[in-house]
Protein backbone atom coordinates (compact mmCIF):
# COMPACT_ATOMS: atom_id res chain seq x y z
CA UNK A 1 0.00 0.00 0.00
CA UNK A 2 1.58 3.35 -1.20
CA UNK A 3 -0.19 6.02 1.58
CA UNK A 4 0.63 9.79 0.46
CA UNK A 5 -1.46 13.52 0.69
CA UNK A 6 -3.11 14.38 -2.37
CA UNK A 7 -0.59 15.09 -5.53
CA UNK A 8 2.58 13.23 -3.72
CA UNK A 9 2.79 10.69 -6.71
CA UNK A 10 1.45 7.57 -5.94
CA UNK A 11 -0.60 6.89 -9.05
CA UNK A 12 2.50 8.02 -11.21
CA UNK A 13 4.19 5.39 -9.02
CA UNK A 14 1.76 2.53 -9.37
CA UNK A 15 1.90 3.23 -13.01
CA UNK A 16 5.52 3.04 -13.54
CA UNK A 17 5.71 0.17 -11.91
CA UNK A 18 3.14 -1.25 -14.32
CA UNK A 19 4.70 0.47 -17.16
CA UNK A 20 7.01 -2.79 -18.67
CA UNK A 21 4.86 -5.43 -17.83
CA UNK A 22 2.67 -7.37 -20.45
CA UNK A 23 -0.92 -5.51 -21.00
CA UNK A 24 -2.15 -8.45 -20.01
CA UNK A 25 -0.73 -9.04 -16.33
CA UNK A 26 -1.81 -5.89 -14.91
CA UNK A 27 -4.94 -3.71 -14.57
CA UNK A 28 -5.43 -0.27 -12.92
CA UNK A 29 -8.58 0.69 -11.50
CA UNK A 30 -9.19 4.45 -10.24
CA UNK A 31 -11.69 4.14 -7.21
CA UNK A 32 -11.95 8.04 -7.53
CA UNK A 33 -14.86 6.52 -10.08
CA UNK A 34 -18.34 6.10 -7.81
CA UNK A 35 -19.74 3.40 -10.80
CA UNK A 36 -16.66 1.49 -10.86
CA UNK A 37 -16.87 1.17 -6.62
CA UNK A 38 -20.25 0.26 -6.63
CA UNK A 39 -19.77 -2.29 -8.76
CA UNK A 40 -16.65 -3.47 -7.05
CA UNK A 41 -17.76 -3.39 -3.43
CA UNK A 42 -20.77 -5.77 -4.53
CA UNK A 43 -18.36 -8.79 -4.26
CA UNK A 44 -15.52 -11.05 -5.13
CA UNK A 45 -16.79 -11.93 -8.58
CA UNK A 46 -16.87 -8.47 -9.72
CA UNK A 47 -13.19 -7.55 -9.12
CA UNK A 48 -12.54 -11.29 -10.42
CA UNK A 49 -14.20 -10.58 -13.93
CA UNK A 50 -12.31 -7.50 -14.80
CA UNK A 51 -9.14 -9.35 -14.03
CA UNK A 52 -10.49 -12.05 -16.52
CA UNK A 53 -11.59 -9.47 -18.63
CA UNK A 54 -8.05 -7.74 -19.32
CA UNK A 55 -6.39 -11.20 -19.46
CA UNK A 56 -8.38 -12.36 -22.02
CA UNK A 57 -9.21 -16.12 -20.21
CA UNK A 58 -10.53 -17.92 -17.06
CA UNK A 59 -8.84 -16.84 -13.64
CA UNK A 60 -7.88 -20.30 -13.30
CA UNK A 61 -5.11 -20.02 -16.06
CA UNK A 62 -3.52 -17.08 -15.33
CA UNK A 63 -0.29 -17.77 -14.21
CA UNK A 64 0.59 -14.14 -12.52
CA UNK A 65 -1.34 -10.79 -12.57
CA UNK A 66 -1.11 -7.08 -11.28
CA UNK A 67 -3.65 -5.51 -9.92
CA UNK A 68 -3.78 -1.90 -8.80
CA UNK A 69 -6.62 -0.11 -6.82
CA UNK A 70 -6.06 3.56 -6.64
CA UNK A 71 -7.42 6.21 -3.94
CA UNK A 72 -9.06 2.60 -1.89
CA UNK A 73 -9.85 5.33 0.75
CA UNK A 74 -12.50 6.05 -1.29
CA UNK A 75 -14.05 2.61 -0.81
CA UNK A 76 -13.50 0.40 2.62
CA UNK A 77 -15.59 -2.33 1.95
CA UNK A 78 -13.72 -3.26 -0.69
CA UNK A 79 -11.01 -4.64 1.66
CA UNK A 80 -12.70 -7.59 2.31
CA UNK A 81 -13.17 -8.26 -1.29
CA UNK A 82 -9.25 -7.63 -1.44
CA UNK A 83 -8.10 -9.79 1.40
CA UNK A 84 -10.77 -12.94 0.58
CA UNK A 85 -9.03 -12.56 -3.60
CA UNK A 86 -5.41 -12.37 -1.65
CA UNK A 87 -5.78 -15.28 0.45
CA UNK A 88 -6.92 -17.54 -2.03
CA UNK A 89 -4.79 -16.02 -5.18
CA UNK A 90 -1.67 -14.83 -3.12
CA UNK A 91 0.77 -17.31 -5.35
CA UNK A 92 -0.11 -15.73 -8.92
CA UNK A 93 -1.57 -12.32 -7.50
CA UNK A 94 0.15 -8.77 -6.98
CA UNK A 95 -2.04 -6.16 -5.31
CA UNK A 96 -0.61 -2.50 -5.26
CA UNK A 97 -3.05 -0.34 -3.25
CA UNK A 98 -2.84 3.78 -2.98
CA UNK A 99 -4.53 6.01 -0.35
CA UNK A 100 -3.99 9.65 0.36
CA UNK A 101 -5.90 9.42 3.47
CA UNK A 102 -5.84 7.45 6.41
CA UNK A 103 -9.49 7.93 7.14
CA UNK A 104 -11.18 5.61 5.21
CA UNK A 105 -8.72 2.97 5.38
CA UNK A 106 -8.88 2.95 9.03
CA UNK A 107 -12.68 2.66 8.95
CA UNK A 108 -13.85 0.48 11.49
CA UNK A 109 -15.55 -1.47 9.81
CA UNK A 110 -13.33 -2.15 6.97
CA UNK A 111 -11.09 -5.41 6.46
CA UNK A 112 -7.46 -3.91 8.59
CA UNK A 113 -5.48 -6.63 6.24
CA UNK A 114 -3.26 -6.54 9.00
CA UNK A 115 -0.33 -9.65 8.73
CA UNK A 116 -0.79 -9.39 4.82
CA UNK A 117 0.16 -5.81 3.83
CA UNK A 118 3.18 -3.49 4.06
CA UNK A 119 2.57 0.19 4.02
CA UNK A 120 4.72 2.75 2.05
CA UNK A 121 4.52 6.31 3.07
CA UNK A 122 4.76 8.33 -0.31
CA UNK A 123 5.70 12.38 1.38
CA UNK A 124 6.15 15.33 -1.14
CA UNK A 125 9.70 15.51 -2.93
CA UNK A 126 12.48 15.02 -0.58
CA UNK A 127 14.46 17.96 -1.12
CA UNK A 128 17.69 15.89 -2.88
CA UNK A 129 14.44 14.95 -5.43
CA UNK A 130 13.28 17.96 -6.25
CA UNK A 131 16.83 19.51 -6.78
CA UNK A 132 17.36 16.43 -9.64
CA UNK A 133 13.83 16.77 -10.52
CA UNK A 134 15.14 20.89 -11.61
CA UNK A 135 18.25 19.38 -12.64
CA UNK A 136 16.61 16.66 -14.77
CA UNK A 137 19.11 14.50 -13.23
CA UNK A 138 18.20 10.49 -11.43
CA UNK A 139 18.34 10.83 -7.74
CA UNK A 140 18.43 7.28 -7.20
CA UNK A 141 21.46 7.24 -8.15
CA UNK A 142 22.69 9.05 -5.08
CA UNK A 143 24.43 7.98 -2.12
CA UNK A 144 22.44 10.43 0.27
CA UNK A 145 20.01 7.40 1.35
CA UNK A 146 22.82 5.23 2.96
CA UNK A 147 24.25 8.03 4.94
CA UNK A 148 20.68 9.19 5.85
CA UNK A 149 20.18 5.75 7.36
CA UNK A 150 22.80 5.30 9.46
CA UNK A 151 22.23 8.79 10.66
CA UNK A 152 18.84 7.63 11.94
CA UNK A 153 20.37 4.80 13.50
CA UNK A 154 22.67 5.91 15.55
CA UNK A 155 25.83 4.63 13.26
CA UNK A 156 26.46 7.73 11.48
CA UNK A 157 30.91 8.33 11.78
CA UNK A 158 33.01 11.41 10.93
CA UNK A 159 33.07 9.58 7.66
CA UNK A 160 29.85 10.02 7.11
CA UNK A 161 29.56 13.70 7.60
CA UNK A 162 32.63 13.99 5.48
CA UNK A 163 31.36 12.10 2.67
CA UNK A 164 28.25 14.00 2.19
CA UNK A 165 30.14 17.31 2.62
CA UNK A 166 32.18 16.29 -0.46
CA UNK A 167 28.84 15.22 -2.35
CA UNK A 168 27.61 18.68 -2.01
CA UNK A 169 30.35 20.23 -3.51
CA UNK A 170 29.20 19.51 -6.40
CA UNK A 171 26.79 22.45 -7.67
CA UNK A 172 27.30 23.50 -4.04
CA UNK A 173 26.57 27.05 -4.62
CA UNK A 174 22.96 26.33 -6.47
CA UNK A 175 22.15 23.86 -3.70
CA UNK A 176 22.42 26.36 -1.14
CA UNK A 177 20.74 29.26 -3.26
CA UNK A 178 18.01 26.55 -4.22
CA UNK A 179 17.45 25.72 -1.20
CA UNK A 180 17.30 29.65 0.33
CA UNK A 181 14.28 30.00 -2.63
CA UNK A 182 12.61 26.76 -1.93
CA UNK A 183 11.70 27.59 1.97
CA UNK A 184 8.42 29.02 0.81
CA UNK A 185 7.85 26.76 -2.46
CA UNK A 186 5.96 23.38 -2.18
CA UNK A 187 8.10 20.28 -2.62
CA UNK A 188 4.79 18.46 -4.31
CA UNK A 189 6.25 16.85 -7.97
CA UNK A 190 4.05 19.17 -10.27
CA UNK A 191 4.42 22.61 -9.07
CA UNK A 192 8.31 22.05 -8.07
CA UNK A 193 9.62 23.23 -10.73
CA UNK A 194 7.42 25.63 -11.19
CA UNK A 195 8.43 29.92 -10.97
CA UNK A 196 4.82 30.73 -10.02
CA UNK A 197 3.25 27.78 -7.81
CA UNK A 198 0.05 30.10 -6.02
CA UNK A 199 -2.10 28.91 -8.39
CA UNK A 200 -1.45 25.26 -7.90
CA UNK A 201 -1.54 25.97 -4.19
CA UNK A 202 -4.51 27.76 -4.30
CA UNK A 203 -6.00 24.78 -6.43
CA UNK A 204 -4.79 22.04 -4.12
CA UNK A 205 -6.26 23.86 -0.75
CA UNK A 206 -9.34 24.30 -2.31
CA UNK A 207 -10.08 20.76 -3.79
CA UNK A 208 -9.07 19.53 -0.67
CA UNK A 209 -11.08 21.26 1.43
CA UNK A 210 -14.30 20.94 -0.76
CA UNK A 211 -13.98 17.48 -2.12
CA UNK A 212 -11.45 15.25 -0.39
CA UNK A 213 -12.01 16.18 3.41
CA UNK A 214 -15.87 15.81 2.17
CA UNK A 215 -15.68 12.76 0.88
CA UNK A 216 -14.03 10.78 3.62
CA UNK A 217 -15.53 12.87 6.53
CA UNK A 218 -18.13 14.91 8.22
CA UNK A 219 -16.71 18.04 8.11
CA UNK A 220 -19.84 20.24 9.20
CA UNK A 221 -18.97 24.08 9.08
CA UNK A 222 -16.12 24.28 6.05
CA UNK A 223 -15.35 27.89 6.80
CA UNK A 224 -14.53 27.30 10.09
CA UNK A 225 -12.13 24.27 9.29
CA UNK A 226 -10.60 27.15 6.84
CA UNK A 227 -10.06 29.38 9.96
CA UNK A 228 -8.97 26.38 12.36
CA UNK A 229 -6.32 25.16 9.44
CA UNK A 230 -5.05 29.02 9.06
CA UNK A 231 -4.32 29.15 12.88
CA UNK A 232 -2.63 26.35 13.16
CA UNK A 233 -0.24 27.76 9.87
CA UNK A 234 0.41 30.61 12.36
CA UNK A 235 1.24 28.40 15.43
CA UNK A 236 3.30 26.47 13.53
CA UNK A 237 6.40 25.52 15.56
CA UNK A 238 5.05 26.66 19.06
CA UNK A 239 3.25 24.36 21.69
CA UNK A 240 -0.27 24.05 20.70
CA UNK A 241 -2.89 24.43 23.08
CA UNK A 242 -6.18 23.56 21.59
CA UNK A 243 -7.93 25.39 24.33
CA UNK A 244 -6.63 29.06 23.72
CA UNK A 245 -6.52 28.27 19.63
CA UNK A 246 -9.96 27.13 20.38
CA UNK A 247 -11.43 30.35 21.63
CA UNK A 248 -9.53 32.75 18.88
CA UNK A 249 -11.38 30.76 16.03
CA UNK A 250 -14.87 30.78 17.91
CA UNK A 251 -14.96 26.97 18.03
CA UNK A 252 -14.38 24.36 20.71
CA UNK A 253 -11.47 22.39 21.72
CA UNK A 254 -13.14 19.22 20.64
CA UNK A 255 -14.14 20.50 17.42
CA UNK A 256 -10.61 22.12 16.79
CA UNK A 257 -8.62 18.13 18.01
CA UNK A 258 -11.26 16.36 15.24
CA UNK A 259 -9.95 18.77 12.25
CA UNK A 260 -6.15 18.84 13.21
CA UNK A 261 -7.28 14.61 13.51
CA UNK A 262 -8.26 14.90 10.06
CA UNK A 263 -4.98 16.81 8.46
CA UNK A 264 -2.89 14.55 10.76
CA UNK A 265 -4.98 11.42 8.94
CA UNK A 266 -5.10 13.42 5.54
CA UNK A 267 -1.25 12.92 5.66
CA UNK A 268 -0.73 17.21 5.69
CA UNK A 269 -0.40 17.44 9.30
CA UNK A 270 2.83 16.77 11.35
CA UNK A 271 2.34 15.89 15.32
CA UNK A 272 5.44 16.65 17.09
CA UNK A 273 4.90 15.22 20.98
CA UNK A 274 7.07 16.33 23.36
CA UNK A 275 10.26 14.41 24.76
CA UNK A 276 9.88 12.59 27.95
CA UNK A 277 11.48 9.37 29.63
CA UNK A 278 7.97 9.18 31.84
CA UNK A 279 5.34 8.38 28.84
CA UNK A 280 2.64 9.64 31.24
CA UNK A 281 4.36 12.99 31.17
CA UNK A 282 4.31 13.02 27.35
CA UNK A 283 0.44 13.02 27.23
CA UNK A 284 -0.37 15.98 29.53
CA UNK A 285 2.35 18.18 27.09
CA UNK A 286 1.11 19.88 24.27
CA UNK A 287 1.91 19.17 21.29
CA UNK A 288 3.71 21.20 18.20
CA UNK A 289 1.83 20.68 14.92
CA UNK A 290 3.61 20.91 11.52
CA UNK A 291 2.41 21.37 7.84
CA UNK A 292 3.78 18.51 5.82
CA UNK A 293 4.80 20.86 3.16
CA UNK A 294 6.82 24.44 3.23
CA UNK A 295 4.43 25.61 0.30
CA UNK A 296 1.11 24.85 2.94
CA UNK A 297 2.68 27.34 4.99
CA UNK A 298 3.41 29.77 2.68
CA UNK A 299 -0.21 29.97 1.28
CA UNK A 300 -2.33 29.27 4.75
CA UNK A 301 -0.28 32.38 5.73
CA UNK A 302 -1.08 34.72 2.54
CA UNK A 303 1.68 34.01 -0.16
CA UNK A 304 4.25 36.76 1.64
CA UNK A 305 6.72 37.95 -0.37
CA UNK A 306 10.33 36.96 1.06
CA UNK A 307 11.83 40.05 2.26
CA UNK A 308 8.60 40.51 4.18
CA UNK A 309 9.21 37.29 5.84
CA UNK A 310 12.33 38.03 6.69
CA UNK A 311 11.73 41.35 7.92
CA UNK A 312 9.03 40.30 10.05
CA UNK A 313 11.01 37.13 11.27
CA UNK A 314 8.88 34.66 10.29
CA UNK A 315 11.39 33.20 8.11
CA UNK A 316 12.49 30.98 11.12
CA UNK A 317 8.86 29.22 11.44
CA UNK A 318 9.92 27.91 7.64
CA UNK A 319 13.48 26.87 8.19
CA UNK A 320 12.47 24.87 11.49
CA UNK A 321 10.06 23.25 9.47
CA UNK A 322 11.87 22.64 6.80
CA UNK A 323 14.10 20.56 8.68
CA UNK A 324 11.78 18.82 10.58
CA UNK A 325 9.95 18.06 8.10
CA UNK A 326 12.34 16.70 5.72
CA UNK A 327 13.97 14.51 8.63
CA UNK A 328 10.19 12.90 8.72
CA UNK A 329 10.74 12.09 5.31
CA UNK A 330 14.07 10.36 5.37
CA UNK A 331 12.20 8.47 8.65
CA UNK A 332 9.62 7.24 6.61
CA UNK A 333 12.09 4.66 4.89
CA UNK A 334 13.61 3.41 7.81
CA UNK A 335 12.31 -0.11 8.26
CA UNK A 336 11.32 0.26 12.12
CA UNK A 337 10.37 4.18 12.39
CA UNK A 338 12.46 6.06 14.74
CA UNK A 339 10.47 8.49 17.08
CA UNK A 340 10.21 12.36 16.20
CA UNK A 341 10.02 14.78 19.07
CA UNK A 342 11.03 17.89 20.68
CA UNK A 343 12.38 18.62 24.40
CA UNK A 344 11.33 21.90 25.98
CA UNK A 345 12.37 22.67 29.79
CA UNK A 346 12.70 26.33 30.14
CA UNK A 347 13.38 28.98 26.84
CA UNK A 348 16.66 28.29 26.49
CA UNK A 349 16.50 24.89 26.97
CA UNK A 350 14.88 23.32 23.97
CA UNK A 351 15.73 21.26 21.37
CA UNK A 352 13.63 21.25 17.67
CA UNK A 353 13.95 18.07 17.04
CA UNK A 354 14.92 14.71 19.10
CA UNK A 355 15.07 11.28 17.13
CA UNK A 356 14.89 8.12 18.86
CA UNK A 357 15.34 4.71 17.50
CA UNK A 358 16.69 1.34 18.73
CA UNK A 359 17.41 3.25 21.99
CA UNK A 360 19.45 5.92 20.52
CA UNK A 361 18.46 9.28 21.31
CA UNK A 362 19.78 12.21 18.40
CA UNK A 363 18.89 16.03 19.46
CA UNK A 364 18.83 18.49 16.56
CA UNK A 365 18.70 22.29 16.46
CA UNK A 366 17.47 24.03 13.48
CA UNK A 367 18.41 27.54 13.22
CA UNK A 368 18.37 30.00 10.37
CA UNK A 369 21.43 32.02 10.53
CA UNK A 370 24.09 31.70 8.35
CA UNK A 371 27.24 31.87 10.76
CA UNK A 372 28.32 29.15 13.61
CA UNK A 373 27.29 30.66 17.17
CA UNK A 374 28.44 28.67 20.11
CA UNK A 375 25.22 29.70 21.98
CA UNK A 376 23.36 27.31 19.64
CA UNK A 377 24.84 24.70 21.77
CA UNK A 378 23.23 25.15 24.82
CA UNK A 379 19.87 23.71 24.45
CA UNK A 380 22.25 20.15 23.25
CA UNK A 381 24.12 20.62 26.48
CA UNK A 382 21.06 21.16 28.84
CA UNK A 383 19.53 17.98 27.24
CA UNK A 384 22.18 15.83 28.10
CA UNK A 385 22.98 17.21 31.27
CA UNK A 386 19.37 16.61 32.07
CA UNK A 387 19.24 13.30 30.83
CA UNK A 388 22.67 12.01 31.85
CA UNK A 389 21.89 10.44 35.27
CA UNK A 390 18.92 8.28 33.19
CA UNK A 391 22.30 6.91 30.64
CA UNK A 392 20.04 7.88 27.90
CA UNK A 393 22.73 6.73 25.05
CA UNK A 394 23.35 10.04 22.84
CA UNK A 395 25.64 9.36 20.02
CA UNK A 396 26.01 12.73 18.78
CA UNK A 397 24.08 15.92 18.41
CA UNK A 398 23.53 18.38 14.81
CA UNK A 399 22.60 22.01 14.79
CA UNK A 400 21.16 22.77 11.47
CA UNK A 401 21.97 26.07 10.03
CA UNK A 402 22.34 27.38 6.39
CA UNK A 403 25.88 28.21 6.45
CA UNK A 404 29.31 26.24 6.64
CA UNK A 405 29.60 22.69 7.65
CA UNK A 406 32.02 21.76 10.93
CA UNK A 407 32.39 19.33 12.84
CA UNK A 408 32.90 20.81 16.71
CA UNK A 409 34.10 18.13 18.22
CA UNK A 410 34.09 14.15 18.10
CA UNK A 411 29.84 14.20 18.73
CA UNK A 412 28.34 17.49 17.37
CA UNK A 413 27.96 18.01 13.67
CA UNK A 414 27.04 21.70 12.13
CA UNK A 415 25.15 20.60 9.70
CA UNK A 416 23.82 22.71 6.90
CA UNK A 417 20.40 21.81 6.01
CA UNK A 418 21.95 22.33 1.86
CA UNK A 419 24.18 18.87 2.64
CA UNK A 420 20.45 17.24 2.13
CA UNK A 421 19.73 19.35 -1.30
Amino acid sequence: MLLGARQTGKSTLAQAILKDLPDEQKRFLNLDDPFLRDRLVSGEVSLLALIEEKAGRPFEAIELFHLVLDEVQKAPLLFEVVKALYDAHRHKLRILLTGSSALGIHDPVAESLAGRVRIYEIPPFHLSEAFAHARGEDPTKDELQSRMSRLLRGQFTSEDFAALVERAKFAGAERRSWLERHLRCPLFPEPSTSPEPEEWLRDYLATYLERDIQSVASLGNVALFRSAIRQLAARVGTAFKYETAAQEIGTTSVTLRKYVGLLEQTLNLLRLPPFAINPVSRVIKAPKLYLRDNGLLWALRGYKDERLLLASGMFGAYAEQAGIVEFAKWYSLEPTAPELRFWSKTEVSEVDLVISNRSYHIPIEIKLGKTYDPRWLRGLDAFEEDHRRLGLEIPYRLICHFGEPQQVDARTYVFPLWLLV
